[in-house]
């Protein structure tokens, strides 16, 4: 038998594509399968880096002139420097280390190849500069900004505060602003389906010190003197707002999603656990997203990768398959301190100066400007308020964000899946982990969660006082977890991990969500791979939302009108069935309906929220199942019956799809579809842009999709849109 050093002396190393072009790649040691990866993936998508690392340092209007000023004023107000860049990826070991910096060799190498060969991206000639040479600091920076946006949640203080001023003002709501903000800023809702059955939930619950009524108020009545005015800037940069913007139109990762279905042995047809995973990340073209399988003696997985980065982050190994969804949970809080003096805040009894970072933002056929991001001890500064309040972000991750890539090299190692959950202990970024090895399946949530101080309503700013610092975070074996769950069946589409976590500021999960549909599409019984694709082809086609609703909607609509016009709306609504295919004019007439009835709900009683975009965010379904039902704190209804609300609703739909002389015959619903260069666009694009199917057999069988190509240009720019149209998949590698 040959020894592990003589077998490593026989593999050469190479880069070899598929029939799609996938790149499949094999070395004789770790460092030198990163520096192919880096190459491949540059030969694939070297302008796509281009812009995804320009994006994330805040460099776009050097090369790209004013109109990206905004997006680079947003990322340095709120960035890393290159010193604490270098720094997370030091500290994220040397594991790490070594694959950033080989991965950057390997895009160097392919960036002075193309040079020579005069096969650069026709970008770089059409907007006038050569690329410099890559560093382990870009991918660093793309990868802090897409766990970032995808590892996250919370922030959402001043959103909050601002609408509860904005209910304040309002004649009608006088003294009951908190009632509405309690009615549509839930801390928990029961009927909210989560992810472990509260019959296989065995942790130890930890304490979230969710405050009581009287805790809210006096929080409240605390809150310096800040107007809408000064707010509202300060919401659009917690969210990103012009950054994320820019990641879309140029094909960066701008969105958070994603489901996952997991299969146990006794429920799978085939009688082996069964992976389906779709991180939804948005569709562009390049993909947001890229595939790749890496082959070395120490480091072993074929799945996606982000264009950039190194490492696979879902896919599979030889002997398991995992996925990742967004966790949703509240990891960042925006704390509040008072100004004293021109650089220095006041923290309980000390005065501590105020770190200022100057950067410089260059423009390409203008003057470079100067950027000064502010921070206090509890991070960068979103609000400086002219009656001199500071508001910075708090982030439980902060300055550790590439520690998740530890994770990664951990699954890939692990020859099981309590190993590979192992590996998840101490991990940053909040995401839902799942995992099938060839006996098991398993799911378990991850990251730095924190606990608030007692009092403190987490929902608004936090005083930045020893008083309410955080109480630490919630430990390891109390975060939500199962093996083998009883049903034989995990599936989450972002909802709550169990039945006991609150939302705190974004109340993300209520008795309406999206997993109710996931869990419908699924058979009861044995189930195949076809029974999991069939799931998520119905759920791209499917409202979530009709479900709840149609049983009070029918029997509010019983009776027929004597107009014509309404009645044939009034059949198309009892008449549906959730269903939203495209070209339905039942899909159409509910989704106008539906609209009608938010407004007609609450709009009377909270006004738009400054925006009618702000109210449909924050009138969610389940508020208004909770109103139809009389389960608020405000009778939205103002003494009208439910009837009478849906039949005013029925009356304006009615108006609104006839309002433009179309007939019945002419109302067609559009599910919005995934945009194809010199193609008509692919319909339904509520899907994975990813999507994996793994059967873990002796050794694992996986099918994938990757829309519309793994490459920017030539030949596999758009040789997966077919599939994607069909809603089919292609073999992955196979690993022995």
């Amino acid at each position: 038998m040959l020894s592990l050093l003589a077998a490593v002396a026989l593999i050469q190393p190479s880069i070899e594509r598929d029939r799609f072009g996938v790149p499949n790649i094999k070395a004789a040691t770790e460092a030198e399968g990163f520096f192919l990866a880096g190459y491949a993936v540059a030969e694939d998508r070297l302008w796509q880096m281009e812009n995804s690392r320009r994006l994330a340092r805040g460099k776009m209007s050097e090369v790209f002139g004013p109109a990206f000023v905004g997006s680079d004023r947003e990322v340095l107000l709120s960035s890393y420097t290159d010193s604490e860049l270098e720094a997370q990826i030091n500290n994220a070991g040397r594991r790490v280390r070594s694959a950033f910096e080989q991965y950057a060799r390997g895009v160097n190498a392919y960036i002075s190849d193309a040079t020579a060969k005069g096969t650069l991206p026709q970008g770089y000639k059409e907007n006038g500069f050569v690329p410099e040479p890559w560093s382990p600091l870009d991918s660093a920076a793309i990868g802090v900004r897409m766990l970032q946006l995808f590892g996250r949640g919370g922030a959402g203080e001043i959103r909050n505060w601002a609408l509860y001023q904005y209910l304040q003002g309002r004649a009608n709501l006088k003294g009951r602003a908190l009632d509405v903000m309690d009615d549509f800023a839930w801390f928990n809702d029961s009927r909210s389906i989560p992810t472990v059955s509260p019959k296989d939930d065995k942790v130890v619950k930890p304490n979230f010190n969710l405050p009581a009524r009287a805790d809210s108020e006096a929080h409240l009545a605390s809150l310096p003197k800040v107007g809408l005015l000064e707010l509202l800037p300060g919401v659009r940069l917690a969210s990103n707002e012009q950054s994320t913007l820019v990641a879309e139109s140029v094909a960066a990762p701008h969105r958070f999603g994603s489901y996952a279905i997991l299969v146990s042995k006794k429920r799978s047809a085939s009688g082996v656990p069964l992976l389906l995973s779709g991180p939804q990340m948005g569709h562009r073209q390049p993909s947001v997203v890229h595939e790749m399988s890496i082959e070395t003696p120490t480091y072993m997985a074929v799945g996606m990768d982000i264009p950039g980065v190194p490492g696979i982050v879902v896919g599979h190994t030889k002997h398991l398959a995992w996925g990742l969804t967004s966790g949703v949970a509240d990891t960042d809080d925006i704390f509040y301190s008072k100004l004293e003096g021109e650089s220095t805040y006041r923290v309980g009894d000390r005065v501590l100066p105020l770190e200022a970072i100057e950067r410089t933002l260059r423009v390409k056929g203008a003057t470079e400007q100067k950027v000064t991001q502010l921070r206090t001890q509890f991070g960068p500064i979103v609000i400086k308020s002219s009656n001199g309040f500071l508001f910075s972000r708090r982030s439980s991750y902060r300055g550790k964000e590439l520690e998740f890539y530890r994770l990664g090299f951990g699954i890939v190692e692990a020859k099981n899946l309590e190993a590979a959950f192992e590996s998840s202990r101490g991990v940053p970024m909040n995401f839902n982990l799942f995992v099938a090895d060839k006996e098991k399946i398993g799911y378990r949530y991850v990251g730095a969660i924190p606990i608030r101080a007692k009092g403190a309503d987490p929902r608004f700013p936090t005083p930045g006082e020893p008083r309410f610092e955080w109480q630490g975070m919630v430990s390891f074996e109390s975060m939500p977890a199962v093996i083998e769950p009883s049903s034989g069946l995990l599936a989450n589409w972002n909802n709550k991990p169990a039945s006991w976590w609150p939302n705190l500021d974004t109340p993300a999960w209520g008795s309406v969500f999206r997993n109710e549909s996931l869990l419908d599409s699924i058979p009861p019984g044995t189930l195949g791979t076809d029974d999991l694709e069939r799931a998520i082809w119905s759920i791209a086609r499917m409202d979530s939302d009709a479900k709840a609703f149609l049983p009070i909607v029918r029997r509010s609509l019983k009776d027929s009108s004597s107009d014509p016009r309404q009645e044939a709306v009034r059949q198309l609504i009892v008449g549906h069935d959730g269903s939203a295919f495209e070209g339905s004019a039942s899909a159409k007439a509910w989704s106008t309906f539906f609209d009608a009835l938010r407004e007609e709900v609450f709009l009377g009683t909270t006004g738009n929220f400054i925006s009618m975009d702000n109210f449909r965010l924050a009138a969610q379904p389940s508020v208004m199942l909770a109103a139809l039902e009389g389960r608020t704190r405000i009778k939205y209804l103002a003494g009208r019956t439910v009837g009478s609300v849906v039949q005013a609703a029925l009356l304006k739909a009615t108006d609104r799809l006839s309002g433009n002389g179309q007939g019945v015959n002419e109302w067609s619903f559009a599910p919005g579809g995934i945009e194809v260069k010199g193609q008509p666009s692919i319909p339904y694009s509520n899907r994975g842009t990813m999507i994996q199917i793994v059967e873990l057999f002796s050794t694992p069988r996986g099918r994938n999709i990757v829309s519309p190509g793994v490459a920017e240009a030539g030949e596999h720019s758009q040789d997966q849109v077919p599939l994607a149209r069909a809603w089919q998949y292609k073999p992955m590698k196979a690993l022995k």
